[in-house]
């Protein structure tokens, strides 16, 4: 019983539980648990302890804020991604657009494009060679009776004999691999 009563002594826990009861019984709070926690939790601030609960609290703390600043990064991530999206559909959209007026227009057919106008080919250029060496108009290559009709028929198949694709609003043959 001594040797309690002298660990009790060194460290000043009946004085310092005391005294929290005092506080309670004077305050009344409507959480009794709580006030005395936190009056522990004072007593240690004024004597330099740093109590197991606190380290703990410290510990998540620092987690806390990498696990924030990990989804903030993710957060900007997928705000990317969206916007990307959004471009990408709005170039879908278009496209798909682009494709439905070629088609209404006859452009989707075996030789059916038009050979571009005069004022659509740059200057250094023929007809022939600004749709890539494919004849696109009536000149005998791609026309309706100029019996050129397979490169005709591999564009507007959309390049798949040869890797060819017609673009329908330049009448410009693109190459892909």
């Amino acid at each position: 019983m001594a040797a309690t009563e002298a660990y009790l002594e060194k460290h000043g826990v009946t004085k310092m539980l005391d005294a929290i009861v005092n506080e309670l019984v004077s305050e009344k709070p409507a959480d009794p648990i709580s006030f005395l926690i936190n009056g522990l939790l004072k007593e240690a601030g004024k004597r330099g302890q740093e109590p197991a609960l606190l380290q703990r609290l410290v510990e998540l703390k620092k987690t806390l804020l990498s696990e924030q600043a990990e989804a903030s990064k993710t957060l900007d991530e997928k705000a990317k991604l969206s916007a990307e999206v959004d471009k990408l559909a709005y170039r879908i959209k278009h496209l798909c657009k682009a494709l439905d007026t070629a088609e209404a227009n006859g452009g989707g057919g075996g030789g059916g494009a038009a050979a571009p106008s005069v004022g659509q080919i740059p200057v250094g250029h023929t007809a022939f060679s600004w749709a890539g060496g494919v004849q696109v108009g009536g000149g005998g290559g791609g026309g309706a009776g100029g019996g050129g009709g397979a490169p005709a028929a591999a564009v507007a198949a959309g390049g798949a004999a040869g890797g060819a694709s017609l673009d329908i609003e330049t009448a410009r043959m693109r190459w892909e691999a």
